[in-house]
């Protein structure tokens, strides 16, 4: 038997992460790896890192996330 295609997805907020789960459920027989959410892990993404790490609102966050990255 061949070997799955594996796809790297990443979602960086909510409206994302429900849609790329719902690509996911559409392709079958692939290997998803990347960053996402519930959703995305739910229909099978294996996760790096949760995406709350990415997802930030507001300009205080976004300051304050540039700061502690040193950007």
């Amino acid at each position: 038997m061949p070997n799955k295609k594996t796809i790297f997805i990443i979602a960086g907020e909510v409206s994302g992460d429900v849609l790329g789960a719902n690509i996911m459920r559409e392709l079958r027989g692939v290997n998803f790896v990347g960053i996402g959410g519930q959703n995305m892990c739910g229909a099978g993404l294996k996760s790096i890192f949760p995406m709350s790490d990415l997802a930030v609102m507001g300009i205080t966050e976004v300051l304050a996330n540039a700061v502690l990255r040193g950007l």
